[in-house]
Order: structure tokens, then C-alpha cells, then sequence
């Protein structure tokens, strides 16, 4: 559980273990399908115990169990196959007894494009398992399933539309086997859905560039559940942008880093170090030594220029992310949206322009919340004094 390398090790041994137990069997299968640890056969049914005990003989940790057909109806996946009298297999959209029929809520925080993907995809599942249903009848499903999860009448019909007719434009290409011609490479991303921005971003990055967006909400189970693991402490992260405040100014300095934070903190730690080093030795700035010295970072140039000191044992984390090469940008906008950094400004020169001004008007709006939310206290401790004086007047009356 957890690591990526264990559908595919899962499945490798399913095909094993399935490959050794197709062996054992004294008979030809006349039919098998398997979906990861799913299996569907056809069997004469004098030899289901006994096909079953082969497949069960194959590893003592690894235990089959069977269904069989009842009224020639057989659930699988999400599907329910009926065998006709023909023997001919048609298909139903099925949904356990205990599923609630919950899925992606139209009221949730997600972008409107996603909850239409949910409910398209949703619907043309429903249409693709149905081979043997009226379309009415498959409508009427998807009909309920969708009111479930709070989507309106009209957004379901016209969900029902599209999928009618996209089913339609496939049987024709198909028909006339057309090739869809090459569109290029497209280049998927993600982006953090902001109602009224992010749908304006995708809009412009579609009209220059082949890119496909996929928008995401931050309110996910992870956000609002408390962590199961225990949490990390601070000096064994790892990509993270940190903060370490100036002890003598109000300078601070930003930093990155992809190995453990006190890694990071210890190499700072040397480099101030050996500047004190040189220092006591008689090294003036100008010279060679101590120059090298402070090209290495903008935090050791700042403390051999005016003799401070930086707070290296309390350092803040700003931000963090499971990408490495997310962290120059994060640093960037973290340097430029920052006041008093001692950080050189070179290290915002790569910073595009959409960003610089998307930073510019962040920074605005939060000093103008700022400003209103003083204004507002204001005027509530002015409230509360003319309260006790008009109270101390009517009292002394």
C-alpha cells in the first residue's frame, strides 16, 4: 500500500499465479477475462469445485472465492452480463447493493469544468455497460444518480445530450474510418482552481500555447483531516523554502533546499564559520579569501558586510512541495513578495512577468485588507470608549 511499484507487482503475480492455474486444469477454459484480481470464466458446472481448488492450490496465501450466475445474471466489475438463450453475453451498468452512489458533490469546491467531467464520464459509463437497455431507461439512471450528488435538471440533460451526441460522431469516424489528424504534442498541467482567476489563466494559455489544464482544489481529505503519521520535525524536511530573520535589522534571507533543512542550516552555519575565521586571522573584505566566501550565499555577503548576526536556530518554513523543481519559482515569488530581504535581486531576474504582476496585485490586495482591518479596529475601540463615557455620565447623573 503506498508505493507506486504495487499495482503493477500485484498484477505481475495475478498473471503468474492465473498462467500456472490455466496449466493445471485438465480441460480448455471456454472462456476467461481477468481485471486485476477479478476473474470471469465459463465453466460446465460439474467442474467449478474442482477448478476452484486448482486455483486455490497455487499459493495457500492467495484464496479464491466464486459467485456464480443466478438466473443467468453474473455481476462483474461494474457490469451485470446476462446470458441470452443464444448464449450471447449482453451487458447492464450495475452498482453494489451497499454503494451509497456518492460521487463528486455539485456543491463541492471544485472547478465547474471537473464536476462536468464527472458527470459526462459518469454518464458514458452508464451507456457503455447498457447493451441491452432502452434509452430511457439509461437515462432515468443517470438521471438519479446525478440528482443524488445535487447536480441540477438542466445540467443533467444537457450532460445526457453531449454524451448522445458524442456517441454519434464515434460511429461515424468509425463508419468512414477517419483518422484523427495530429494535433501535435500537448503539454497537461495542473492549477490550483481560485474562482474567477484560474478559469482565465486556462483561457489564455489555450490561445498561445498547446496546453491542456487541469484545475485542483486545496480543500482536500488531507487538509482537513489530522495527519495519521507523525509529524516530521522541522529540521528533517526537505524541499522547502525557509526564512531565517536578520538579528540586528529587519533584514531576513530566503532560501531553498531539496535535502533536510539542517543540512541546509549547517552549511550556512560553516560558511560564518569560516568568514569569523578569516576574520580573527586578520582578512579584511577586500581580500580573496573572504570574497570567495561571500559570493557563496546572499546571507553570508549581508553578515560580512555590516557585521550581523542571523537567527540560524530559529528558522521558519514558508513553503514546501513534493516536486524539486517547483522550489526556484516558489523561491522567487517568496523573494520578490517579501519586504527587506537581503537576497540579491538577480535571483527574481528568471521570474516571467505574468507572475511578477500576479505578485504585484496579491501584495495590494493584502495591504489593503490590512489597512481596512485597522481602520475597522479603530473605529470598534472608539465605539467601546464612547460607550463608558456616555455609561460614567448617565451614572454620575
Amino acid at each position: 500500500m503506498g508505493n507506486p511499484l504495487s499495482p503493477m507487482i500485484a498484477d505481475l503475480v495475478m498473471e503468474d499465479i492465473l498462467d500456472q492455474a490455466v496449466e493445471a486444469v485438465p480441460f480448455p477454459i471456454p472462456y476467461i477475462k481477468k481485471y486485476v484480481d477479478d476473474l470471469f470464466l465459463a465453466l460446465p458446472e460439474d467442474k467449478i469445485e474442482m477448478v476452484q481448488e486448482l486455483f486455490n492450490g497455487q499459493d495457500e496465501n492467495l484464496q479464491f472465492t466464486i459467485e456464480r450466475e443466478k438466473e443467468n445474471r453474473l455481476p462483474f466489475l461494474d457490469m451485470v452480463l446476462t446470458r441470452n438463450l443464444n448464449q450471447a453475453i449482453t451487458t447492464e451498468w450495475y452498482m453494489k447493493p451497499i454503494s451509497s452512489g456518492r460521487f463528486l458533490n455539485y456543491r463541492s469546491l471544485h472547478s465547474f469544468s471537473q464536476k462536468m467531467n464527472v458527470a459526462f464520464n459518469f454518464a458514458k459509463r452508464v451507456y457503455t455497460f447498457s447493451t441491452n437497455s432502452r434509452d430511457n431507461e439509461v437515462e432515468s439512471v443517470i438521471r438519479r444518480q446525478l440528482l443524488i450528488n445535487d447536480y441540477p435538471n438542466t445540467l443533467i440533460s444537457r450532460v445526457i445530450n453531449r454524451v448522445k451526441l458524442r456517441r454519434q460522431e464515434v460511429e461515424t469516424a468509425m463508419e468512414a474510418n477517419e483518422n484523427r489528424p495530429d494535433e501535435g504534442e500537448t503539454v497537461f498541467r495542473s492549477l490550483t482552481n481560485i474562482e474567477g482567476l484560474s478559469q482565465q489563466i486556462i483561457k489564455t494559455l489555450r490561445r498561445e500555447y498547446p496546453t491542456r489544464i487541469a484545475t485542483k482544489t486545496t480543500n482536500t481529505v488531507g487538509a482537513i483531516l489530522p495527519p495519521i503519521k507523525d509529524k516530521t520535525d522541522n529540521d528533517d524536511q526537505s524541499n522547502v523554502i525557509y526564512k531565517i530573520d536578520c538579528n540586528n535589522c529587519d533584514g531576513c534571507y530566503i532560501g531553498m533546499t531539496t535535502t533536510k533543512l539542517k543540512t541546509r542550516i549547517s552549511g550556512h552555519r560553516s560558511n560564518v564559520r569560516s568568514l569569523t575565521t578569516l576574520r580573527e586571522a586578520g582578512h579584511t573584505n577586500s581580500d580573496a579569501a573572504i570574497i570567495s566566501i561571500r559570493e557563496k550565499t546572499a546571507l553570508v555577503d549581508h553578515t560580512a558586510e555590516n557585521d550581523h548576526v542571523f537567527r540560524l536556530d530559529d528558522v521558519k518554513i514558508l513553503d514546501r512541495t513534493q516536486k524539486p523543481s517547483n522550489l526556484p519559482i516558489l523561491e522567487s515569488c517568496y523573494i520578490y513578495n517579501t519586504p527587506h530581504t537581503v537576497n540579491k535581486r538577480t535571483d527574481t531576474d528568471n521570474l516571467n512577468v505574468v507572475y511578477a504582476g500576479l505578485l504585484h496585485s496579491i501584495t495590494n490586495l493584502k495591504r489593503t485588507r490590512t489597512n481596512n482591518q485597522n481602520r475597522t479596529n479603530v473605529n470598534i475601540t472608539r465605539t467601546n470608549h464612547t460607550d463608558t463615557i456616555i455609561t460614567d455620565h448617565t451614572t454620575h447623573e
